[in-house]
């Protein structure tokens, strides 16, 4: 081969490779770009319910660990330390044997990633044996066997790596059995209706839902919060309704969403099943792992 021959190959194959490798990067089909293909609703749905659960951003954890806290002599007024702060009011009606809680709560660092702060207004009885109302978890040397706590109103707002919550409305009904021994068990209802902003792969998209949910033999141990998403465990089951909007044009095709939820809670994580397909995420955090 001459050299103006072997010249004219070689530029032959750079002109080749050029208009290849533009081809490839202006593609739609560029797997280094996202796609909506590589978007799923399960997933999102997933990272949602992983928040609604976990304790660190105001779930259902949480509650089952404000529960655990009346079997013991709980602080109410302001209480700090790394990383919390808890402000606590109760009140008693006489006429009904009712509490009425009131707490505000902070999760993390102002203006640092996780950051959680909530409100929350509960209502609560002690029950003794005779299911009767009594004022103290402990009163007369008679220990209350059960408590009834209800979750009335609350908000908040907490944000993660992948996800922003803003809390619109949340409800429950408990019910706090063999709080007289050493383990509490907890059976009850919950709902909570949130937006949630989630980014991932520069995709944002904005999950304006409802969370429906039945607690079921959640256990934990009586009379101390501390680690209790190590120590907590048991079943959770619901549907979650959403209606999702993209920030532009590209985004899966299902934005009405309802999907079948179930949960099992244990040694720190919960396994969340979206219609079949399975989750892992930290109880403590309420994050997807």
């Amino acid at each position: 081969m001459n050299t103006k021959t072997r010249f004219f190959a070689i530029a032959s194959l750079l002109t080749f490779a050029f208009f290849t490798l533009l081809f490839t990067g202006c593609s739609k089909d560029n797997t280094l770009e996202p796609t909506a293909d590589s978007l799923d609703v399960n997933s999102d749905v997933a990272e949602s319910v992983a928040g609604a659960v976990g304790e660190e951003s105001g779930g259902v954890v949480d509650q089952v660990g404000d529960v655990i806290d009346l079997t013991r002599q709980f602080q109410l007024g302001k209480s700090m330390a790394d990383g919390f702060i808890d402000q606590r009011e109760a009140t008693y009606d006489e006429s009904t044997g009712t509490w009425t809680l009131v707490i505000e709560r902070e999760r993390g660092i102002v203006g640092t990633v996780p950051f959680g702060t909530w409100d929350r207004t509960f209502t609560y009885q002690f029950l003794n044996s005779d299911a009767q109302p009594q004022k103290f978890f402990i009163t007369d040397s008679d220990t209350a066997t059960s408590i009834v706590f209800n979750i009335v109103d609350g908000d908040g707002y907490y944000k993660n790596f992948r996800l922003s919550h803003d809390l619109k409305e949340i409800v429950g009904s408990f019910v706090a059995t063999d709080t007289n021994t050493d383990m509490v068990t907890v059976n009850g209802t919950y709902r909570r209706a949130a937006v949630d902003t989630i980014t991932t792969q520069s995709f944002t998209r904005i999950s304006d839902h409802i969370l429906d949910l039945t607690i079921t033999d959640v256990k934990g141990p009586k009379g101390s919060r501390r680690n209790l998403a190590q120590k907590v465990s048991g079943t959770i089951s619901g549907t979650f309704h959403a209606d999702i909007t993209f920030d532009g044009e590209r985004g899966y095709a299902e934005k009405t969403v309802d999907k079948e939820i179930n949960i099992v809670i244990g040694d720190g994580e919960a396994t969340i099943e979206v219609n079949g397909s399975s989750y892992m995420s930290d109880v403590q955090s309420g994050q997807i792992k």
